[in-house]
């Protein structure tokens, strides 16, 4: 017994100077765990064409960055083409002419609101709108190389567990002091949730950047690029296609087209952002659920769905995987509880 109590001490002190050895690294670890368990069916259909573990392995990381990296790779591409060909002078004359839109629009309101707003636009020229854009493009610069360094550290974690994916599963199952059917019942359910999630999620972003493509390309945009953006954008937490329709209505209304930014704004906010995002994801998921798992998991599509929302307004982005494995991870011990430990 005294061995036992000396050995819990011990493991607790240890653990204790794991997890402050490998914080930095927690987070990345268990996004691509939860990632290698989300897609760990890609691997598997890999391993049945290609018999060596660490080429498939590799091989599945290059399918996975090719699904998510391309559309990236094109939509940085047309941002960098567009940018590159915008015109000065037509830009300055915008610039100018939505300055006296703006102070005619400013003109309406009481003076105690509009003196401060109308002498900032007044200040604005296409050289303070580039000192805008290259400080902004500095702070999404360090955001960018923080965001590339954990992905390149996720990627290599996601290798290793589809590497050592099978054997982690077994040893897992072998060391929690359950039955092992209790055990893999447990992981089956998380499993299934984060499968759900993770297909469930890319179909919404496919379904809501193509309806903005549509509705951009209709007003003269690149349907493609506009649509890649807002399917991204859409993942964002708090935000989310706000990011894309804003400047787009407003350089509708700018260009002298009221009635088109306000329909594009209505139908961003009403069809995309409440149809799409909070009426048809729900059944997205049920029908992910019922239909692409072999075993439907047992926990309602609008659980998943709350507690995907959950996630996103606790851990960010990465929440989008994070809650909902929490949750089912929970659901699964209470059932657990329910069925074996209840009457003991």
């Amino acid at each position: 017994m005294k061995q036992k109590y000396f050995f819990w001490i011990i493991f607790a002190f240890t653990f204790y100077w794991i997890l402050q050895l490998y914080k930095p690294f927690l987070m990345n670890l268990l996004v691509a765990l939860l990632l290698c368990v989300a897609t760990f069916g890609l691997k598997q259909f890999v391993d049945k064409f290609i018999k060596y573990n660490f080429i498939s392995s590799f091989l599945t990381i290059v399918i996975f960055l090719g699904i998510f990296i391309f559309p990236l790779a094109l939509v940085i591409n047309n941002m960098i083409h567009d940018i590159a060909n915008i015109n000065i002078e037509e830009l300055s004359k915008f610039i100018n002419e939505s300055k006296i839109k703006s102070i005619e629009l400013l003109e309406q309101f009481p003076s105690a609101l509009k003196d401060n707003a109308i002498d900032f636009i007044t200040s604005i020229n296409i050289n303070t709108i580039i000192s805008y854009a290259v400080n902004f493009s500095g702070k999404i610069g360090k955001v960018g190389i923080n965001f590339v360094t954990d992905s390149i550290f996720i990627l290599i974690f996601l290798y290793l567990f589809y590497y050592y994916g099978i054997l982690l599963r077994d040893y897992i199952i072998d060391i929690i002091p359950f039955d092992k059917i209790d055990s893999k019942e447990i992981l089956e359910e998380v499993s299934g949730v984060l499968k759900v999630v993770f297909f469930s999620t890319i179909i919404s972003m496919i379904l809501q950047g193509f309806s903005f493509g549509v509705i951009a390309s209709f007003f003269g945009f690149s349907g493609i690029l506009f649509g890649m953006l807002y399917g991204i954008a859409s993942i964002i937490p708090v935000v989310g296609g706000a990011i894309i329709w804003v400047p787009v209505s407003l350089y509708i209304y700018w260009a002298g087209d009221l009635s088109g930014a306000i329909f594009i704004a209505l139908y961003s906010m009403i069809f995309i952002g409440t149809i799409i995002d909070n009426v048809i994801k729900p059944l997205i998921i049920n029908i992910v659920n019922k239909i692409v798992l072999k075993n439907p998991v047992k926990i309602n599509e609008m659980l998943i769905f709350i507690a995907i929302l959950a996630g996103l307004a606790s851990f960010g982005f990465w929440g989008i995987i994070i809650g909902p494995t929490i949750s089912s991870f929970f659901i699964a011990l209470l059932r657990t509880y329910q069925y074996k430990f209840k009457d003991t």
